[in-house]
């Protein structure tokens, strides 16, 4: 249970000292840039050390955090937990660069909203994860190998406004992130989400970083008459790289729409399975040629 005062934590770590910690933080570019993750962390924090934590819900941060009406229903609405993403990463950047040898690092365990504190000793001094009895190192190594890298399928781009590309793109959409499931290396980003998202700006970078995902599936549709082309290209976020561009064509028609449907989802998911199996010829060859070297 998370202690009801700060005294319990102060034998450890002072609430001054934490709060310098959040200043260092929001030196950081990901957090100056930020008026929400800054906010977020802001509000965790303070929770938590005031003896809150048991409100840090979705929807207390949808309100107090994100300025959600008070009718707001998180069941509906994946925003908090969009941000949420955001700020692990923010968080875990931070800790990987110019934060890397600070005294008190701070991390918010997926799936949850309370952060938690750790001093330079590896010490846990939040008394939530201290009955685990195993270190720090142990934990947080175990959250490292469960992490999935995130995929998100951004809507397709198309240029005739009508009801048949309509509904070619929206059912890809759907299909193609369904299938993406079948990897256990990836979690995916619901494509209703990132549809929603897509509305409201056109911008692949915007979109990936609010979804939290390191890679997107994008491309666009032509159609000419009963031909169509689909170009689609897999972008790493993190890097910029494009990692794969493919193309594919079928037969498009009022008839054929599903099956269409079918090939393209088809034709993409044989070509990520061959382009891992490439790469992991190459590191195998590569390690060959090192052995005979």
């Amino acid at each position: 249970m998370i202690p009801d005062t700060l005294d319990s934590l102060e034998a450890k770590l002072s609430r001054d000292a934490i709060n310098q910690q959040l200043e260092r933080i929001f030196l950081d570019p990901l957090f100056m840039n930020s008026d929400i993750l800054r906010k977020f962390l802001l509000f965790i924090v303070d929770q938590t050390l005031t003896g809150h934590a048991d409100w840090l819900k979705e929807y207390t941060i949808g309100v107090n955090v994100l300025c959600k009406p008070a009718n707001f229903k998180p069941q509906d609405n994946g925003i908090v937990r969009i941000h949420a993403g955001r700020l692990r990463r923010a968080l875990h950047h931070y800790y990987n660069t110019i934060g890397i040898s600070d005294h008190i690092k701070i991390f918010i365990p997926k799936g949850r909203y309370i952060p938690v504190f750790i001093d330079n000793n590896n010490q846990i001094t939040n008394n939530e994860l201290n009955k685990t009895d195993r270190p720090v190192a142990d934990v947080s190594g175990e959250i490292l190998l469960k992490k999935q890298e995130a995929i998100a399928v951004i809507p397709f781009q198309h240029f005739h406004n009508n009801s048949l590309e309509n509904s070619l793109i929206d059912g890809l959409g759907l299909q193609l992130s369904t299938a993406l499931m079948q990897f256990e290396k990836y979690s995916v980003v619901a494509y209703c989400t990132i549809r929603d998202l897509w509305k409201g700006t056109n911008d692949i970078s915007k979109v990936g970083l609010l979804a939290d995902a390191k890679y997107v599936i994008t491309g666009s549709i032509q159609t000419l008459e009963n031909l169509a082309r689909a170009h689609i290209q897999i972008i790493d976020l993190y890097s910029n790289r494009q990692l794969l561009s493919c193309m594919y064509e079928g037969e498009f028609s009022s008839h054929n729409i599903f099956k269409l449907q079918d090939e393209i989802v088809q034709f993409i998911i044989s070509e990520i399975i061959r382009s891992r199996k490439m790469a992991i010829d190459d590191k195998t060859r590569r390690r060959s040629l090192v052995a005979v070297a």
